[in-house]
């Protein structure tokens, strides 16, 4: 019974370093990706463009570490992550516009008339919300005509194709976090008509 508990016991020491061993061959691939951006030390922890992203998720993401605008949008990459776009992607949603010119940003104050958002590129907006925000319904929906006492009757008539509404503020207060804002100016004043929260 010895001989065996023996033969077993210096069987399992000799496997002990094989596997150490053959650990060590196999590097893992987060360090291969880190040798490759030339990042050292503690390096997951790290953001080494200042794009608000650690290294780590970099990784975790496929962007860049060196470059803190990946996709070379005019958004940095820790800034398209808040507002729910894709850092790989220069135009996340598809529409001709690059992610960078869509006014992402977060809400610092907003009144129900007027909307200030500091914009993850570009300067602080003050802008009046449309009248006709959030009623996205086509003008023939809009019966203009006069009543039968002359006055104008100028009332909304759901004739059931409405669009989804266009601005939607119940989820809108300051810190609130803009994936896009569409904005329009009009005789001089700039107005949001339309806007995503992430």
């Amino acid at each position: 019974m010895r001989t065996l508990a023996a033969a077993v016991l210096a069987l399992a020491l000799a496997l002990v370093p094989a596997t150490a061993a053959s650990a060590k061959k196999k590097p893992v691939a987060s360090a291969a990706w880190a040798k490759k951006h030339n990042l050292k030390g503690n390096w997951r922890a790290k953001d080494a463009d200042g794009d608000g992203l650690k290294n780590l998720t970099e990784y975790r993401l496929g962007t860049n570490p060196r470059k803190a605008d990946t996709d070379r949008d005019g958004l940095k990459d820790g800034d398209e992550v808040k507002s729910d776009n894709d850092p790989l992607d220069r135009d996340t949603d598809g529409d001709g516009v690059k992610d960078g010119a869509e006014h992402a940003g977060v809400v610092l104050a907003f009144d129900g008339e007027t909307i200030v958002i500091r914009q993850f590129t570009g300067p602080k907006l003050t802008v009046t919300v449309d009248d006709g925000c959030g009623l996205s319904a086509d003008a023939s929906s809009w019966d203009d005509d006069e009543d039968d006492s002359g006055e104008d009757d100028e009332s909304y008539e759901d004739d059931g194709d409405d669009e989804e509404s266009t601005c939607d503020f119940d989820d809108v207060d300051a810190g609130s976090v803009l994936n896009q804002a569409e904005l329009e100016v009009r005789d001089g004043v700039t107005y949001l008509v339309d806007l995503t929260v992430v």
